[in-house]
């Protein structure tokens, strides 16, 4: 009896505890037409220790910390409608860690995982969450993560407050270049399976490059979200952009990247910190955008070369950011809707290729460097299932659509869903709830090259890209109304 008793005490005293989150949560709700919004920042960086691995290289374990990690997070509310976005400076998250950090936004303060939107920058100097090491140290810090992630969701929903909301996009054309090249098939040596029938390399040489210029379209846009509160003090900014990353910094040193520079650079140029009064801080966010053929431009590297494209974002986003035109009556609406798509797996004789680079019986001269990467990733891709299911999101914000996939988007397919978009300003977000690879065109695939070889890192159908563009734009009109 007394057993049963305390059982009934912690079961009303958890029921009350949970009434109590929703109600704090739902206490900021205004009427139809008001828009709110909160935003908050959790901090993630790794200890020592934690693995910096990757797919096809990587920089090893972490030993220094050059700037910190964040889950940057903005909510946002209009009448019944109440939705998250979270950009985590990771260099992807899969999946599963994903739907752990939605569940427990949802046990906390009952939003629904399908109003969350969980995306990964995609810097190759953080960690890749759950995807590489199975190290005690590893496990602990992607348990960090998911429950940074659901902190910074849970605090930015509890800071929803009275807002206005401005966006639009500015043209920045020189910090995104192509990284691939026409070639001549098999002029620049064999690739990791030993073949030589590649007509496209990644950064090929001078001299092989069949044309001046790379392969495909780059996408300029810097899109802005931005938002303030009703007494014009700054609350965060989302922005959007498509460089894959800038990269040229330390082994072994954790790094945001460009990313966190834009955030950083665009609270200065706002001087959102002597501004924010009463207010929470405020909160610069950069999303990546369709950035899986892309670099960026005139040679900019390293550290400096982060915080030049930082700074130079921020400026350009900073007229928007200021002057708007700033709305408070805007419609919110997001819709969410899985797509099964086929994988590509190896048949009998890439299987057998594989094992036998392993057991060291395939010899060829010269070999590819990730030969052997390779082979383990057909192998680990030979047990994949036959289809996969990802979420795919789409939010409206007045005039304003933001498109999610979870793949490295190519530019072109990116454009292609922006053009036939019937809102005003659309952009997507990339690597957005899950980690589904390369997202190369059908037309791509036919060349070959690096981000078309089947392994753990591409591995979707060849027309994936078409039947996701489709599934984004339906989407994106049923969201239009």
């Amino acid at each position: 009896m007394k057993k049963n008793i305390n059982w009934f005490v912690t079961a009303l005293s958890t029921m009350l505890l949970w009434m109590l989150l929703v109600a704090d949560v739902c206490a900021a709700q205004g009427e139809e037409g008001t828009l709110l919004a909160g935003a908050a920042v959790a901090d993630i960086t790794p200890e020592k220790g934690v693995s910096m691995k990757g797919s096809v290289g990587g920089n090893g374990i972490v030993n220094e910390v050059h700037d910190p990690l964040h889950a940057r997070c903005v909510a946002l509310r209009n009448g019944e409608t109440t939705l998250a976005i979270c950009v985590v400076d990771a260099t992807s998250f899969w999946a599963e860690g994903m739907e752990r950090a939605k569940t427990m936004v949802h046990k906390r303060i009952g939003l629904p995982v399908e109003r969350i939107l969980i995306s990964a920058t995609h810097s190759h100097a953080a960690i890749r969450v759950r995807g590489i090491s199975t190290e005690p140290i590893d496990m602990k810090y992607y348990a960090l993560v998911e429950e940074g992630v659901a902190d910074a969701i849970c605090q930015a929903v509890r800071n929803l407050a009275p807002a206005e909301v401005a966006y639009g996009v500015v043209s920045k054309p020189e910090y995104v270049k192509g990284r691939r090249w026409r070639i001549e098939a098999g002029s620049c040596g064999p690739n990791p399976f030993g073949e030589r029938t590649d007509r496209a390399w990644m950064y090929p040489r001078v001299r092989n490059r069949l044309d001046p210029e790379p392969l495909g379209r780059s996408d300029p846009s810097l899109s802005i979200l931005s938002l303030r509160h009703v007494d014009g003090t700054p609350l965060a900014v989302l922005g959007n952009y498509s460089i894959h990353y800038v990269g040229g910094f330390k082994r072994n040193c954790v790094s945001a990247d460009y990313f966190a520079s834009f955030a950083e650079e665009l609270g200065k140029v706002l001087d959102a910190e002597n501004s924010t009064g009463d207010h929470p801080s405020f909160v610069g966010i950069m999303s990546n955008g369709n950035s899986g053929n892309i670099a960026p431009g005139q040679g900019v590297r390293g550290y400096d070369g982060m915080r030049r494209i930082g700074r130079d974002l921020a400026e350009a986003a900073a007229d928007i950011c200021r002057n708007g035109p700033y709305l408070r009556d805007v419609p919110l609406a997001m819709v969410e809707e899985r797509l099964e798509l086929q994988v590509r797996k190896p048949d009998a004789q890439r299987i057998q290729w594989a094992r036998d680079v392993l057991a060291g019986k395939w010899k060829i001269k010269p070999m590819h460097g990730w030969t052997h990467t390779y082979a383990q990733g057909t192998l680990q891709l030979a047990e994949y299932p036959d289809t996969v299911s990802p979420r795919f999101q789409v939010i409206r914000i007045g005039a304003l659509a933001i498109a999610s996939n979870p793949c490295e988007m190519y530019a072109e397919t990116g454009l292609a869903i922006k053009e036939a978009s019937p809102f005003k300003v659309t952009f997507n977000i990339e690597l957005a709830n899950g980690q589904n690879g390369y997202l190369p065109p059908p037309e791509q695939h036919e060349l070959g090259g690096y981000s078309t070889w089947p392994t753990i890192s591409s591995y979707l159908e060849v027309n994936a890209s078409e039947k996701i563009k489709a599934h984004l734009l339906e989407l994106l009109a049923r969201v239009a109304g």
